[in-house]
């Protein structure tokens, strides 16, 4: 019962470093973004695009079983991620 238990958490903690990977590249998509925006005197926040990448998740999560909330929850953290990111960015 042990070695399924650390098994199962080993293997949480791999999918958590790619989970963490991937945020990583998602950041780096950000920088794109916030070099279009800087190019084209755009604001920050979109909240049609917010609003529509928390639609994707809820979608994304109900697809899989999850707690349609509980994916929006989790396009809100990213998207906060990312406006801070673009916020420090742009007031260099």
């Amino acid at each position: 019962m042990t070695d399924l238990l650390e098994d199962a958490r080993q293997n949480i903690d791999e999918i958590n470093r790619e989970i963490a990977d991937k945020v990583a590249d998602r950041m780096e998509e950000v920088v794109k973004v916030v070099e279009y925006k800087e190019e084209n005197d755009m604001n920050v926040k979109d909240e049609d695009r917010e609003e529509q990448v928390m639609q994707q998740f809820g979608d994304l999560f109900e697809k899989r079983d999850l707690p349609r909330e509980r994916g929006r929850q989790l396009g809100r953290l990213l998207i906060d991620t990312a406006v801070d990111a673009e916020r420090t960015m742009m007031d260099k």
